[in-house]
């Protein structure tokens, strides 16, 4: 049975992989954006600056957007983004208040823990897939800068 002490740190934990996932998001564009203008061959730290400021104001969703701008995403990943987007939201606006007075008992604290469970696997999973991505183009950067063979 669920005390509320390890319910607020589950949250907490869900949380923590919906921030990671969305400064994952942002720095996956913000390396499109270092490609795009051509900041590893000749660096613009004001232009830098900017695209910073503008990406760290964007909400989770419109980071997606941005995203699916500059990249095509698969119809898996695209959906996985999207079911992410959704968990993320689902646990920042209500989830207490969805769960209502569950909190009061140690079977309603189950039902949360079991949502917040879901929620973070979903989270994670994503996280885990913009990691990959980020990864990928910072080789792609790192070897564009070097002058060494996209090979």
């Amino acid at each position: 049975m669920a005390t509320r002490k390890e319910l607020y740190a589950k949250f907490g934990e869900t949380a923590e992989a919906a921030q990671l996932f969305e400064t994952e998001l942002g720095t996956l564009l913000f390396v499109l954006s270092a490609l795009e203008n051509g900041w590893h061959v000749t660096s613009d730290p004001k232009a830098a600056r900017k695209t910073l400021d503008q990406i760290e104001a964007h909400t989770l969703g419109r980071l997606l957007g941005a995203l699916k701008g500059k990249i095509a995403f698969d119809e898996h990943l695209s959906e996985r983004f999207t079911l992410a987007l959704n968990a993320r939201n689902r646990l920042n606006h209500g989830f207490y208040e969805r769960h209502s007075f569950k909190i009061q008992t140690e079977e309603g604290r189950d039902v949360m823990i079991a949502d917040l469970e879901d929620l973070h696997d979903e989270l994670f999973q994503s996280w885990q897939l913009a990691s990959g991505l980020t990864s990928s183009m910072a080789e792609v950067v790192a070897k564009l800068r070097s002058g060494s063979s996209m090979e």
